[in-house]
């Protein structure tokens, strides 16, 4: 329940102790959320002891993503121990996955224009910060896993996720993003999913303005000590 303002005076001073010259006006982004702890401070992979039909994984904190192909064949060991069907690995699965994101030479070979300018997908840059392609958003929404917001494209290809942010005033590259997830799954532009993430970012708007900027320098000055 601790205030939004203490937080950010805490995190801010933490900061300024570590890098002096920082300028906290300077901030583009803020998120809050919950990381998976528990009181063993170990991972919790075991049979559930009340339920024979369940296996936890729980606990995993940060390192899930690397951690999550043991973690999965211990589950299916657990599983099978447990009695259930699981049959031995499928042969013909195929555990690579080509890469999405081509590495770039400087700016040879793509152009950042306005939109419409550039129709060849390998050479339009829909991000300009980060070098994305329309080549390489249009094969993020082809593949197996739905596309249904430009969160997701951040994550597969990196569009947005630039020192801009999205910027609309810089280059637009979130609502040139839209319009492929639109275009590519048949949606309506209104229904894929855009910034600002209100479950996560402590920002007052997606864009902050010179009185929030002084707002930041502020809490980094008062340094909150407090408990949180």
């Amino acid at each position: 329940d601790e205030p939004n303002d203490n937080i950010l005076s805490f995190i801010l001073g933490k900061c300024k102790n570590l890098v002096p010259d920082l300028d906290a006006a300077e901030v583009i982004h803020t998120f809050s959320g919950a990381r998976a702890k528990n009181t063993r401070e170990d991972w919790i992979i075991e049979p559930c002891p009340t339920e024979k039909n369940v296996i936890y994984a729980a606990g995993i904190d940060s390192p899930g993503i690397a951690g999550s192909p043991a973690i999965a064949v211990e589950v299916c060991r657990l599983l099978k121990q447990a009695g259930a069907p699981i049959s031995e690995m499928d042969p013909a699965f195929n555990p690579n996955r080509a890469p999405i994101v081509v590495p770039k030479d400087g700016w040879r070979g793509i152009k950042a224009g306005p939109v419409g300018k550039y129709t060849n997908p390998k050479e339009n840059v829909i991000c300009k910060c980060e070098k994305v392609t329309e080549a390489e958003v249009i094969e993020a929404c082809r593949r197996s896993l739905p596309i249904d917001s430009t969160q997701a494209i951040r994550k597969r290809t990196r569009a947005g996720m630039g020192h801009c942010q999205g910027d609309p005033d810089n280059y637009g590259c979130e609502a040139r993003v839209v319009e492929i997830i639109a275009r590519e799954r048949r949606m309506n532009p209104k229904d894929v999913g855009t910034r600002p993430w209100p479950a996560s970012s402590m920002l007052s708007e997606r864009f902050i303005k010179e009185k929030e900027k002084k707002k930041f320098e502020d809490l980094a000055s008062k340094n909150y000590q407090g408990p949180l």
